[in-house]
């Protein structure tokens, strides 16, 4: 890898501050609350804050010259930041992270997009798709074969992970993750042909829309099947991520030292999602889509479900069916308190998304509203293992101190409310 003296020496002062951070005392302690959480404990909810917007509203500029080398600097700045301003419940690693560069592009289509500017004419983070199809029988012959890349037995990251520890390795090492196994058929047909049409098709095609979920479906066996045959997996029951801005911890699936042959997608995490189908009645989901993202999801070790969707009138017909379901989300548009009776008992956590408005929407943060909200939310959750993610923040309106003061406000429902 290509690297200047200035880029060199940047993210190797980065680098150096991050080492400290993870050596921190508390980390070692806020990894076991995490193990604890994960394994169907409820005696700390724990609390983590993400960012979304845009990254010069609230962190430090990015200044290398490397693009390798700036996504690794962004990693490392976004780390220190959070732990010297959210004051969250985040480890913060002990290792520089680089992700295996597995890939599947459905039907062999890339999805175009439109963006959109600010009125300072700078980039915006708005975009829509530039939908293939329009009619899903006329546009049948558009949908081509799903390609998939496999980093076989890891020799790109491998090579990758070779040149970073050239540069890092004497101060972090560097670690290799695989995050979540993503599946989520109705987020790639509504990219291919928008919700209007993918719930026309529906109803005017249903056996070929089964006929188009059935081929997905398949591609994506085919899929696993290449990673796992290629060596392609790695444990992430650790730092790794899991989809919705959590972590891997856990002692229920099994870390590299306990496995003495390939990496299957039973030993992993794997994540879901289908809030483009709020629209739709439970029975349509449950025969449309369902029934095809369990088939995937059953060869998971485990199962993150849920992004923005109400997920308490699926529960019964559907998600209490997954066997392996260890993490669901529960949105702003979810009963949070039926939701806490169907979970209390289990070892699901409550992954809570509290209302983003709070903090992006109003020109004065109020606290006392904001206060109530989280307080209804740790009430709710009682006996549950509780996690608490704050994302889908756009903005801070000029004020980054929201941020830290959110997770101080959390904190103090819990201390004030909370039963484990």
């Amino acid at each position: 890898m290509s690297i200047n003296a200035f880029d060199r020496h940047t993210i190797r002062e980065l680098a150096k501050r991050q080492a400290e951070i993870a050596a921190l005392p508390v980390m070692l302690e806020r990894k076991k609350r995490w193990y604890g959480i994960n394994d169907g404990k409820t005696e700390y909810p724990l609390v983590t804050m993400e960012f979304h917007g845009r990254e010069d509203e609230v962190y430090p500029p990015l200044v290398c010259e490397n693009p390798r080398i700036r996504d690794i600097e962004r990693q490392l700045r976004h780390r220190i930041f959070a732990h010297e301003h959210y004051r969250d419940d985040r480890v913060i690693p002990a290792c520089i992270h680089l992700h295996i560069p597995n890939s599947v592009t459905p039907f062999g289509w890339r999805a175009p997009t439109t963006t959109t500017r600010y009125a300072d004419g700078s980039a915006s983070i708005g975009y829509m798709y530039v939908h293939l199809i329009h009619d899903l029988e006329e546009d049948w012959e558009k949908i081509g074969n799903t390609e998939f890349c496999v980093d076989s037995f890891l020799s790109g990251a491998k090579a990758s992970q070779n040149e970073t520890e050239d540069i890092l390795g004497d101060i972090l090492p560097v670690k290799l993750v695989f995050p979540s196994f993503y599946f989520s058929p109705a987020n790639i047909l509504c990219a291919m042909m928008g919700m209007e049409t993918m719930f026309c098709s529906i109803m005017d095609y249903p056996e070929l829309f089964h006929r188009t979920m059935r081929r997905l479906t398949d591609d994506f066996h085919a899929y696993i099947d290449a990673l796992e045959e290629g060596g392609a997996i790695l444990p992430n029951n650790d730092s790794s991520l899991v989809n919705q801005d959590s972590y891997g911890y856990t002692n229920d699936l099994p870390s590299a030292d306990e496995i003495h042959r390939s990496v299957r997608l039973t030993d992993v995490w794997g994540h879901s999602n289908f809030q483009e189908t709020v629209g739709m009645s439970v029975p349509m989901f449950s025969e449309f889509f369902f029934c095809y993202m369990k088939e995937i999801t059953d060869r998971c070790g485990l199962l993150s479900y849920g992004c923005c969707e109400p997920v308490h009138t699926l529960w019964e017909p559907c998600l209490s069916k997954l066997h392996n379901l260890r993490k669901l989300s529960v949105s702003p548009w979810s009963d949070e308190e039926a939701l806490g009776e169907m979970l209390r008992g289990t070892k699901i956590v409550y992954h809570r998304k509290p209302f983003p408005n709070h903090i992006s929407v109003s020109d004065v943060f109020d606290e006392n509203a904001f206060y109530a909200h989280m307080a209804k939310t740790v009430k709710a959750a009682r006996g549950c293992p509780l996690e608490v993610t704050f994302r889908d923040i756009c903005s801070v309106r000029g004020e980054p101190q929201r941020l830290g003061r959110a997770v101080e406000l959390t904190r103090k429902a819990f201390a004030d409310h909370w039963q484990g």
